[in-house]
């Protein structure tokens, strides 16, 4: 694959500016503000909620394992029956805990950063170890912005127009499409395209926004133990898009066994990543070289 291209840093952008952006952007400025910068800390959930059920992931196996979050907390910290969960079982994306506790909903706030108007920010909590991983996909079709509170993550990401150079796969996730392009160790012999695509670098830490415009690749991996908050911003143009509709399609499908049957995030059928062709074990080998 192509040297990685730094994404560009810039302190701020007004909402408007923000919406119309087409590529990725690191805001460094943006939410320097918000309490949670100070407050949060996995240890800051364990007392705010920590007796709340919460449903933990392995690579992007969803449900893998169902604990208090405290219990997760704890084995983030080498304490308790997770202690060893190593940096596969992580936290990602749910909304409940942040809509459980008015305490935490206090203490950041992305509506000032995206445009007035129809649109709510739909926002979800990310807590792992270092080395906690998701592979190369993209999501639905919404402007999304990631904010880190602790530790620093890389993101590497790819355009729209290089979809085809990535070979999407057809596992079965709801707004998500996987690569079956390995990021760190690409076997050009099965996927010689790849050797096309343009990647994008991001190394984001405390305090930082990254803007991911819709259709945009990306790879994620915690170069630390991480903390962090996402967003993407849904408007009603989205549930009239023909993307969604095809998503729900897609759904109704799988639930009914005619669509990616047994190749799915959501019900427990194997590894994702021999569904991916990958070998069973990840390696998150660091990229090559970086564009000059």
């Amino acid at each position: 694959m192509k040297p990685w291209m730094p994404v560009e840093r810039i302190a701020r952008l007004s909402p408007e500016a923000l919406a119309a952006r087409t590529t990725p952007v690191i805001l460094t400025s943006a939410i320097q503000d918000w309490p949670a910068l100070e407050k949060w800390t996995p240890a800051y959930f364990r007392d705010a909620c920590g007796a709340q059920e919460v449903w933990l992931h392995r690579f992007t196996r969803r449900n893998a394992l169902k604990a208090t979050l405290g219990t997760y907390v704890d084995g983030l910290e080498g304490r308790g029956p997770l202690a060893d969960g190593g940096s596969e079982l992580y936290f990602a994306y749910d909304a409940s805990v942040l809509g459980g506790a008015t305490r935490l909903r206090d203490d950041f706030d992305f509506r000032p950063l995206f445009p007035s108007g129809m649109g709510l920010p739909k926002t979800g909590l990310w807590m792992g170890r270092r080395g906690a991983h998701t592979p190369l996909h993209y999501d639905i079709d919404a402007l999304n912005l990631h904010a880190v509170l602790r530790g620093r993550k890389r993101f590497i990401l790819f355009p729209p127009e290089d979809s085809a150079r990535l070979y999407p796969s057809d596992v079965f996730e709801w707004t998500t499409v996987f690569s079956e392009v390995r990021v760190a160790r690409p076997d050009l012999a099965r996927h010689p395209d790849a050797a096309r695509a343009q990647g994008h670098e991001a190394v984001i830490g405390p305090g930082e926004v990254l803007l991911l415009p819709p259709g945009w690749w990306h790879d994620v991996l915690s170069l630390e133990d991480s903390l962090s908050l996402n967003a993407w911003w849904v408007t009603p143009g989205l549930f009239a898009g023909p993307r969604l509709w095809r998503e729900n399609a897609r759904a109704l499908l799988h639930r009914l066994g005619l669509h990616a049957r047994n190749r799915c995030t959501c019900c427990g059928h194997g590894d994702l990543r021999i569904h991916l062709g990958w070998e069973a074990e990840p390696e998150h080998a660091v990229p090559r070289a970086r564009a000059a």
